[in-house]
């Protein structure tokens, strides 16, 4: 005679039947505890080594707090006291306030990729509406976009006159106030070798002319395609400095650090 699968689970005794059926849910249930135990296991020792290897490129002076996953695959919150940023899995690269970081080069990314944007290849500079001067061997280049009217621009003179074995381009850029427009076409008025010696006084605090003298009309068109090479090139502050391997430099910048800025830029 054949029996049947529901007439062999007939035959056993209901408390039996129970018995089995919590004990198949028990077995379930463990398995269950023991997967995510399993998983949060992995992923706890995973947010360990994210926080260790944020210490070791550090060379310990990141300290971690704590370290958690975000909604996005791949990028970690990292608290250190009421401090947040975000890295990813290697602990090697942050985003910190908005910029991405490398952590064991200590170098801010982003700051470079911004500087390579902002770059003006020094050959296509506009050398023919410089004032020229040549210290030393004149081996080192430097341009700079600068206005009478501007005082950071004047406190930099004696950086700059201190500087050897360079050649400087001074672009007269009046745009900060328009009364340096005469004193930018004044300096061009003269003849080449006396503009430098024109633009200086102006640099040095001398007043700038009221108006522009009439001979001096046609320099006006070397002054606008200054200013027009500016706009351009979205050259919006004085001093602006370009070096040799066109790395732009907005604001003043100690002497020590220009001479070895201008070093290693003649260097490459």
């Amino acid at each position: 005679m054949t029996v049947t699968h529901s007439q062999t689970y007939a035959t056993l005794p209901w408390a039996a039947t129970a018995n089995l059926c919590r004990a198949v849910s028990a077995l379930a249930l463990a398995a269950g505890a023991c997967l995510a135990f399993g998983t949060e296991s992995r992923a706890d020792v995973h947010l360990e080594a994210i926080k260790a290897a944020i210490s070791r490129h550090s060379n310990g002076n990141v300290q971690v707090d704590a370290v958690a996953a975000t909604p996005v695959p791949g990028i970690f919150e990292v608290t250190n006291g009421r401090e947040v940023f975000y890295a990813d899995s290697t602990g090697r690269y942050a985003f910190v306030d908005g910029r991405l970081v490398d952590i064991a080069e200590k170098r801010d990314l982003t700051q470079a990729r911004l500087e390579q944007l902002a770059a003006i290849p020094f050959d296509e500079l506009p050398i023919d509406l410089a004032i020229k001067t040549v210290r030393g061997n004149g081996a080192r280049k430097l341009a700079v976009f600068e206005d009478p009217a501007c005082p950071v621009c004047r406190s930099m003179q004696d950086t700059l006159a201190a500087l050897d074995n360079v050649t400087i381009y001074t672009f007269a850029y009046p745009v900060v106030s328009p009364e340096s427009i005469p004193a930018a076409v004044s300096a061009w008025c003269e003849p080449g070798d006396q503009r430098d010696r024109q633009w200086q006084t102006y640099m040095d605090g001398a007043p700038p002319p009221q108006a522009i003298a009439p001979q001096c009309e046609p320099a006006m068109q070397q002054v606008g395609r200054i200013v027009e090479f500016g706009r351009t090139r979205e050259i919006r502050s004085t001093p602006t400095l370009v070096l040799g391997d066109g790395r732009r430099i907005v604001g003043a910048m100690p002497r020590e650090e220009l001479d070895a800025a201008l070093t290693r830029a003649a260097a490459r």
